[in-house]
């Protein structure tokens, strides 16, 4: 079912949010009422001019202006230039499935995400810009799925904005974010835990 991955996913994090994440956390009852508000919209669409969009998703969006409005001009322009290349390979997997799905060797879904994910890597390669790096692979997914709704709506189609399809491509995005942080944290940890044996060689 389209929106499986997704529904597990978000009840994953809101699980977390509400009973694990320490009580004096910064922002923890914004972040899971948010995630609580993306279930919950979940069954909904509603219609703008012709094309009709998912609750979930112009919530998704609402929220990424919210968090991109404080930035620098500057900040805005890079994030803008990830965001358009992203788009623009995100439509172009999705047109390639749909007009030649021989040549997805793997699920089409999946390739949508990681190759995303990868260009939003590439811009954004550091652990610190993790925010920076999420809000612009959600922001360039968005204008990707906007693009291809429309251009598909030109030829006779009707496909929702956003819709379950989409919120699981989002699902393999939230996950390779969360494994790439968990492996840089992996890391960190080794690192220290490392380091007097390292002084001890030294002293030998």
């Amino acid at each position: 079912m389209d929106g499986f991955l997704f529904l597990w996913v978000a009840w994953a994090l809101w699980i977390y949010m509400t009973f694990i994440m320490g009580k004096h956390t910064k922002g923890r009852f914004m972040y899971s009422f948010i995630v609580l508000s993306m279930i919950c919209l979940f069954p909904y669409h509603i219609t703008i001019h012709s094309y009709v969009v998912h609750l979930t998703t112009l919530l998704l969006a609402m929220i990424a202006i919210l968090h991109i409005r404080n930035d620098g001009l500057r900040k805005k322009l890079y994030m803008l230039v990830c965001a358009m290349t992203i788009g623009m390979s995100y439509a172009g997997v999705g047109m390639i499935a749909i007009y030649d799905p021989v040549l997805m060797i793997i699920d089409s879904h999946m390739i949508t995400a990681f190759l995303s994910m990868s260009i939003g890597f590439l811009f954004y390669g550091r652990i610190d810009q993790l925010r920076s790096m999420f809000l612009s692979v959600l922001v360039g997914s968005l204008m990707g799925e906007m693009m291809l709704s429309i251009s598909l709506s030109k030829i006779g189609f009707v496909q929702i904005i956003g819709g379950p399809v989409y919120l699981d491509i989002l699902a393999y995005m939230i996950l390779t974010t969360l494994a790439w942080k968990f492996i840089h944290s992996l890391n960190s940890m080794m690192g220290i835990k490392l380091s007097p044996n390292k002084g001890e060689i030294k002293n030998i």
